[in-house]
């Protein structure tokens, strides 16, 4: 044998030797970049995929780390325990994967590792965009490029389109399941292969068309939580489900209906035995309908039923446990359950927690228990729709839309000081600019949804992100798309200067119109000219001079105030109603709203001496955010907007008067915030949890005082309160206050971190901050030097 051999020869006889140390025999890459599938997986779906393999081992490393993907999305078990879950959800042009370490959940000897892959295809999320039914796991000696994957389709599990079960609202969100447990698999992640569906898994290079990305989100969570309790039930006995196990005797049709103390996403699990034969559903409410299909109080019962979408299990006498495979959002389950010869026994329901796991940093704490009950919904709502992105609803649609995902990253700045999911959703919505120059209207998604107005709040995002966050690589890598949404408005100024009608869906708020209505609001008059368009892109044409002048281009900067300069004389010209004292949204000067004089005023079109008179003309005195008639009002959204507008006429103190409209929505038992007001169809939208933000920033008064969270600016706005304790997060650490009003006098006692200067204001004087506990002892009432 040649000498110049022997090294590569010992080179290859190490490999062989670590591999069959790990159980796998040496064998050259499959193609398809590791992809895997079943060979019938790509004639049709929904699909669900059980992928397994093998594992001996001498000996347990210390770590084993794989990456692993899946489409549409896998579980991921060792030796029958669940380790993972994914992917994220992405992109074709960023698919998310994640590293996992096996060596935890190893053993000596014998190993199986397995998987759950599914694919929905059209019955999937709106959210969830697909390519083709696929695996992949990488890692020394046990990659699905490699021989050893076995996989089979499991024939009794399947899945059907949301909204055949709900087809009275727009539904895109969790597929119903359906589980027969007679032709299901079981024991598929067990010691042995059983059954005969079993086959070698084959490569799927039509999966492997797409980029990976490295998942920088933390995994989601999956924590043991409540099941809740039976409030209404025809079974005798069934009152003492979930505590006690519960039998259904033969040839009965039973219900239990149970309450959740609070709304939330979980995955659901129901143990039960016998009953071969008997079909069993779980349906799932966010609240409780009446006979006119209305909510009203969220914790009545009488009655009401839930009418929502449900899940169906088919018992085969076994001792089985059904669970889907995709989280849910209720507070209400009714399990409903119809016998044949065998009785049934429900042994359990358990429920895990799912969402993405923010640490909670902030607390607030007053003397009106009121507000402590906001603050706290306003929290719950945003962590039952926060998952691998922000969701509008994670009950009626679970997809990240521009407009939300602004307000519901501010609350996890300061609530959470977590800001990953919010770089997150700003890169998703870069990454992809539509129609030359506008972000998407929500993505992740499947099918498009151009909305035009909702750009300005992706600049908006990177304007609060300039100023909440010390990273600035993340606001230059977006330059390039900030200039190009602020440049597609330009072509569709009309001869007044007004933006005329753009071909997409201007969607501002829910105001007064139909669901699809594109032409009422925002108006357009004769002119075809938006004054309330124009007055949003003003604002974001300031915000992009802001970041242009600290992070980019001081020309480009000068040329979009030169823009929005133009464009506010021209709304001035054409949509001031001085006999009114408002602007109107149209240069007809037909149609008004709260929306347009909010921006006139956020935006400084209206003048200083104009703003103050000209918010009181749009509110009602103790009625919280409402408008007065003859103009369109606000929704739970929107009222974000009107808040900071009242900020910067120098108003704050009227926040308490606008926090009146969540008072109200108290009084109903709302356990998480609603979509819009009256007759509601979404209970948890984060959108209207905005007042757990402002609470901490405005009635607390945390706030950043320079760009990057430089500075902090602690000036409270206590209103009637006596006593109040708070913490904000912020990204050197958590600022805490603590305030009690007493015979004329405040006590403020403010604990920073050391790595953050900052002041204390207070009723016109502004006192520095030095160390990093100060008390202080001021007057209570305004002083005057």
């Amino acid at each position: 044998m040649p000498e110049k051999n022997v090294p590569i020869l010992a080179a290859l006889l190490g490999v062989a030797l670590l591999l069959f140390a790990r159980g796998v025999p040496a064998a050259p890459d499959r193609g398809a970049d590791g992809w895997i599938t079943h060979p019938d997986a790509g004639r049709n779906t929904p699909v669900v995929l059980r992928f397994r393999r093998t594992l001996e081992l001498e000996r347990v490393p210390a770590a084993w780390p794989v990456t692993v993907t899946a489409d549409n999305r896998f579980v991921l078990f060792v030796n029958g325990a669940r380790v993972a879950s994914g992917p994220s959800t992405g992109t074709l042009a960023r698919w998310r994967y994640s590293t996992v370490d096996l060596a935890p959940h190893l053993r000596r000897g014998s190993n199986v590792i397995a998987a759950t892959v599914w694919n929905f295809g059209e019955a999937a999320p709106m959210a969830q965009v697909t390519l083709a039914t696929g695996f992949r796991l990488t890692g020394d000696g046990v990659s699905t490029s490699g021989p050893g994957w076995r996989v089979a389709i499991d024939p009794g599990h399947a899945a059907l389109k949301g909204n055949s079960q709900i087809d009275w609202q727009y539904y895109v969100a969790s597929a119903p399941e359906t589980i027969d447990a007679s032709r299901a698999l079981w024991d598929w992640a067990g010691r042995d292969e059983t059954g005969a569906a079993w086959r070698d898994a084959v490569p799927a290079p039509q999966a492997a068309r797409r980029k990976l990305a490295a998942d920088r989100l933390p995994a989601q969570a999956f924590v043991p939580a409540p099941a809740g309790r039976v409030v209404r039930t025809d079974l005798a006995g069934g009152a003492q489900f979930p505590v006690r196990p519960v039998t259904v005797p033969p040839h009965t049709t039973a219900k239990l209906l149970l309450r959740q103390e609070a709304m939330i996403s979980a995955y659901p699990t129901l143990d039960v035995a016998g009953g071969k034969g008997a079909s069993i559903t779980l349906e799932y409410g966010e609240a409780l309908y009446d006979a006119a299909r209305r909510k009203g109080d969220r914790d009545l019962v009488e009655d009401r039923q839930v009418i929502g979408f449900h899940d169906s299990f088919l018992a085969d006498g076994g001792e089985r446990s059904f669970s889907p495979l995709w989280w849910r959002t209720f507070r209400f389950i009714e399990i409903v359950i119809a016998t044949g010869d065998a009785p049934l026994t429900l042994r359990a329901l358990r429920l895990h927690e799912t969402g993405y796991p923010f640490t909670q940093v902030a607390k607030f704490h007053s003397d009106d228990a009121e507000l402590n009950r906001i603050w706290d919904v306003g929290w719950r709502t945003l962590r039952v729709d926060a998952h691998e992105t922000f969701m509008d609803s994670s009950y009626w649609e679970q997809l990240q839309y521009t407009g939300d995902t602004r307000l519901e990253m501010l609350i996890t700045y300061a609530v959470a000081g977590d800001p990953r999911l919010a770089a997150q959703a700003i890169d998703a919505f870069g990454e992809t600019l539509v129609d030359g120059g506008l972000v998407p209207g929500r993505t992740p998604a499947r099918e498009d949804n151009i909305i035009a107005p909702f750009s300005f709040a992706w600049v908006g995002m990177l304007s609060d992100w300039s100023q909440q966050q010390p990273d600035r690589e993340l606001i230059t890598r977006h330059l390039p798309g900030m200039r190009a949404v602020l440049d597609w408005f330009e072509p569709w100024l009309n001869e007044q200067g007004l933006l005329r009608k753009n071909p997409h869906w201007n969607f501002i708020d829910w105001a007064g119109q139909e669901w699809d209505d594109r032409d009422h609001f925002p108006s357009w008059g004769k002119h075809n000219g938006s004054c309330l368009l124009t007055a949003m892109w003003v604002g974001a044409l300031r915000q992009g001079a802001a970041l242009e002048t600290a992070h980019g281009d001081s020309a480009r900067a000068a040329r979009n105030l030169q823009r929005a300069d133009h464009a506010r004389s021209a709304i001035r010209e054409h949509c001031w109603d001085a006999q009114r004292g408002l602007f109107a949204d149209d240069g007809d000067r037909t149609v008004f709203s709260q929306h347009m004089n909010v921006f006139a005023v956020l935006y400084d079109i209206a003048t200083r001496e104009e703003m103050r008179p000209l918010l009181e003309r749009i509110t009602v005195p103790g009625r919280g955010i409402d408008a007065p008639p003859g103009m369109y009002t606000s929704t739970y959204y929107f009222a974000w907007y009107l808040v900071r507008a009242f900020e910067h006429a120098g108003m704050p103190e009227r926040y308490f008067d606008l926090l009146q409209t969540w008072r109200d929505l108290l009084e109903l038992n709302f356990t998480t915030w609603p979509e819009s007001r009256g007759d509601t169809r979404s209970d948890t939208h984060a959108w209207s949890a905005h007042p757990t933000a402002d609470l901490l920033g405005i009635v607390a008064g945390i706030k950043p005082a320079a760009p990057g969270y430089a500075r902090v600016r602690i000036e409270p706005m206590l209103g009637p309160l006596t006593k109040l304790d708070a913490t904000a997060a912020t990204p050197y650490g958590p600022v805490t206050v603590r305030y009690r009003v007493a015979a004329g006098k405040l006590e403020a006692e403010i604990t920073r971190p050391a790595a953050l200067p900052g002041e204390f204001s207070w009723k016109g004087r502004t006192i520095p901050l030095r160390d990093a506990v100060t008390r202080l002892t001021l007057p209570a009432a305004e002083t005057r030097p």
